[in-house]
């Protein structure tokens, strides 16, 4: 994605001219290979992975250095789609501790090894500097009307703490629903209620509403209204803004999905 935002706490001394994304590539094929990725903005607001991988013929694949998190592979916070820029002001919320370390914390460098198979992950990442010990499972069911994510992540530094969350998605009408359920005690935040509804208008147009309330204090709530219009191909201008504590912030991009 390729955009400007405007009405951020950049405190980041992040521009508000923004490139970034979230995607991970890997080889094909059995046997050995490599994995790298990225997630955020170009600038401090990002983080990147990078293993090296063996798949079985059954399709485990076990991945050593820095692979992305257990935790961060399912149940997913809608906004990360949505308005990247403005998630990742707020990584604390639904994200593991080694994205919103890396993210908010200087030299929070976590090295770890990862399995992952259809439908289940689990991670396990050292922060040296930190002496944080970090492992996350996480996975999903699918149901005959919806589907149900879930992830915990316990975090073992000065004292142990937990990340935890359970996300419901369902298709509605001609779009799709998620209700999510954040507590992010690892990250020093509080719990989270997270609703997102995602549906086309028209042959080229998709909208996306979403509504993230803290249960400690709802009046902090977030709204967010998205719109991803097609260009032909795998090319789409994006737009989003978003509403909290009488801020409010916009974002204009193009977007290239692959």
């Amino acid at each position: 994605m390729l955009g400007a935002t405007d009405g951020l706490d950049h405190s980041s001394k992040d521009e508000a001219l923004t490139f970034g994304g979230n995607g991970t590539w890997s080889t094909h094929g059995d046997g050995l290979g490599l994995s790298f990725g990225a997630f955020g903005n170009l600038g401090r607001l990002h983080e990147t992975y990078a293993a090296v991988t063996w798949q079985t013929v059954q399709g485990d694949r076990f991945s050593v250095g820095n692979p992305r998190p257990a935790y961060d592979l399912f149940a997913r916070p809608a906004l990360t789609d949505v308005f990247l820029s403005a998630a990742l002001e707020r990584s604390e919320v639904g994200l593991s501790r080694a994205t919103d370390g890396t993210i908010t914390e200087p030299k929070y460098l976590p090295l770890g090894a990862s399995y992952t198979r259809n439908g289940a992950a689990m991670s396990l990442h050292y922060v040296e500097n930190y002496d944080t010990y970090i492992l996350g499972v996480s996975g999903r069911m699918d149901l005959s009307d919806m589907s149900v994510d879930a992830a915990l992540e316990l975090v073992d530094g000065d004292t142990t703490k937990a990340n935890a969350k359970l996300q419901l998605n369902r298709d509605l009408g001609p779009g799709a629903a998620s209700a999510s359920l954040f507590y992010s005690g690892a990250n020093a935040a509080g719990t989270e209620l997270e609703l997102a509804y995602r549906h086309p208008v028209g042959g080229r147009v998709t909208l996306s509403e979403i509504v993230s309330v803290p249960l400690s204090e709802p009046d902090q709530a977030l709204v967010a209204l998205g719109a991803q219009v097609g260009l032909g191909g795998a090319w789409s201008l994006n737009a989003a803004a978003s509403y909290a504590d009488t801020q409010s912030a916009f974002m204009a991009g193009l977007r290239l999905e692959f």
